[in-house]
């Protein structure tokens, strides 16, 4: 019996201390959700404001710059080697004509960092920087042409020095897409003081031969002009009345163009009937019994009758260079 009641006693006992056990445990427990829960609430609840709106201040730098970068990477267009190269180079020079030739190749870093993609950013500086090298070795040579008082051989010379020069500095494709245009330009202009220096030729034939040779140029479209109204001018002299002049010029031109010329020369010829009917009228007083004041004073009377101011100063040049 005090065996069994021993033995009870420390059942009950050992269960006091599971019991106590279990409820530390848990308090432990509990403590720690506790303190954990509450570090979110601090942190959540602005507790530590000054470190939370860092973090979110430089994820938002981040993501702000990041997408900055991809906007300006979208913006970027590859620089391409084509036939107006030259010309934007020209233009950039001339933008920074005030500064020295290296300034103006670190200007171009900056233009071309902002402009062009990174794969082809470097090329693009290349090339420039060789072009403004270029510019500066030209200034130095002689090798501007003069075609209207130079001989065949001189302009030949400088034209292959010119090209030599050219190619110290670009490859054969870079040579053809910045300066293929100049260069054919400057052949066919070569070609034309060829025909202008043959002896050969009478000043008619080398006129129209040029005028010719204008038309399948290079460059055409420069001279169209100057080739349309040497056409015009040939079918003036080919026709002697002023509709089939129209009718010609209407066929090649167009109406708009046959009308301007038609209405131009309707006026040129009432010009010339007018100094016709002048020259007659001198004619018939100079072979009258007149005084020179008598003269002067019919003559003076006739022009101011049919001319105006302007038209009489035209007169006595047309009369003049007649006489």
């Amino acid at each position: 019996m005090k065996a069994a009641v021993i033995g009870g006693g420390l059942f009950v006992l050992l269960i006091i201390v599971v019991l106590l056990t279990v409820a530390t445990t848990q308090s432990d427990t509990e403590a720690f959700v506790a303190t954990t829960s509450g570090s979110q609430n601090i942190a959540n609840n602005g507790a530590s404001p000054s470190l939370h709106a860092a973090v979110k201040s430089t994820v938002a730098s981040k993501a702000a710059s990041s997408t900055a970068e991809s906007e300006n990477t979208k913006n970027l267009i590859p620089f391409v080697l084509n036939i107006w190269v030259k010309d934007r180079f020209e233009l950039f020079i001339a933008e920074h004509a005030e500064q020295a030739p290296l300034a103006v190749q670190i200007a171009y870093v900056t233009h071309s960092e902002s402009l062009h993609t990174k794969d082809t950013h470097d090329y693009a500086v290349d090339l420039f920087a060789r072009f403004v090298n270029y510019k500066v070795a030209l200034a130095s040579e002689d090798v501007e042409i003069n075609t209207v008082q130079a001989s065949l051989k001189s302009v030949q010379e400088k034209l292959d020095a010119r090209y030599n020069l050219r190619r110290q500095f670009f490859s054969h494709q870079e040579y053809e897409y910045l300066f293929g245009s100049d260069a054919a330009s400057d052949n066919d202009a070569l070609s034309r003081l060829v025909i202008a220096q043959d002896n050969t030729l009478t000043r008619e034939e080398k006129k129209n031969t040029i005028v010719e040779s204008l038309a399948t140029a290079s460059d055409s479209e420069a001279f169209k002009p100057t080739v349309d109204m040497h056409r015009i001018q040939q079918i003036k002299q080919q026709y002697r009345d002023n509709n089939s002049r129209f009718s010609a010029i209407s066929a090649e031109f167009g109406y708009e163009v046959a009308e301007r010329f038609n209405t131009l020369w309707e006026k040129q010829g009432a010009w010339e009937q007018k100094v016709e009917d002048y020259r007659a009228h001198v004619k018939k007083l100079q072979s009258a019994n007149l005084s020179k004041e008598e003269y002067s004073k019919v003559i003076r009377e006739y022009e101011t009758s049919d001319f105006t101011e302007n038209e009489i100063k035209r007169l006595r040049v047309v009369v003049n260079s007649n006489n």
